[in-house]
């Protein structure tokens, strides 16, 4: 009689609990959790037939249905190139100011976080064709501000290694190299003098010999890029980089890792 009223008591904890879980995997294993106990009070009220459905079909096979279900909608796919301090390996992990904002996002969407690096000039390609939710690595904003971009987050400023500076009235060019970040330090100028431009995190981690260095004057940004597709996530970004900014949390991450 006491287990059966214990069993009774704790299905309406349960299912609270996992109602207010903000990670949909622990949403899910909470609702596993209620439909085994309930199936334990269908036993205890003597009506076997119906605890053993309640096992089979609510414990077991639904709550496997939903984690396969949530296998990629429960994740926040980001693709970046490395950015010193801003989104790089170290190790195993990817660490850096973007990856802790980014974590923290995805945590307040109750979802994983999933980072796949990429060379620079793929990253907001890949996410124009959908094959990832957000684009990350130290994005400079373009001069056009075109709508897949956040509004930048934090400013930064342009380089221009081995070649003439822009003439009057040109735009500079925006963040340009080929191939992966971590490839820049062996194959930089492909040992041909060609220019290369490059933001204030990358241009501070990359051993300039001899050759000029132009410091574009025009202020520029770094932001992240969200799809076409996505306007629901780019108004959440956004909102998200609001708070922090609001609550000086950003001031604290960029001091931690930037400055």
């Amino acid at each position: 009689m006491i287990a059966r009223y214990a069993v009774l008591a704790m299905l309406p904890v349960v299912a609270f609990v996992a109602l207010t879980q903000r990670r949909r995997l622990a949403a899910i294993i909470g609702m596993g959790l209620f439909s085994f106990l309930l199936a334990v009070a269908y036993l205890q009220l003597h009506a076997p037939d119906v605890a053993l459905t309640e096992a089979i079909i609510g414990a077991a096979l639904t709550t496997a249905i939903y984690v396969l279900a949530i296998r990629r909608t429960g994740r926040l796919a980001v693709v970046a190139d490395e950015a010193p301090g801003l989104l790089a390996r170290e190790g195993d992990r990817v660490v850096g100011l973007e990856h802790e904002i980014l974590e923290r996002f995805a945590k307040h969407l109750g979802l994983d976080l999933s980072v796949e690096l990429v060379p620079y000039q793929e990253v907001a390609e890949q996410v124009r064709r959908g094959e990832a939710d957000i684009g990350a690595g130290g994005l400079v904003l373009p001069p056009d501000v075109p709508d897949l971009f956040t509004r930048p987050y934090l400013e930064t400023a342009l380089f221009t290694i081995g070649g003439a500076e822009t003439g009057e009235g040109a735009a500079p060019p925006m963040v340009r190299y080929d191939g992966y970040f971590a490839e820049l330090e062996i194959e930089r100028l492909d040992g041909a003098g060609r220019p290369i431009t490059l933001d204030l995190a990358r241009f501070l981690s990359v051993r300039v010999p001899d050759e000029a260095v132009v410091r574009h004057p025009e202020r520029r940004g770094y932001s992240f890029v969200v799809g076409q597709r996505r306007s629901e996530l780019h108004t959440e970004l956004e909102a998200y980089l609001d708070h922090l900014r609001e609550t000086g949390e950003l001031d604290r991450l960029i001091r931690r890792y930037v400055v």
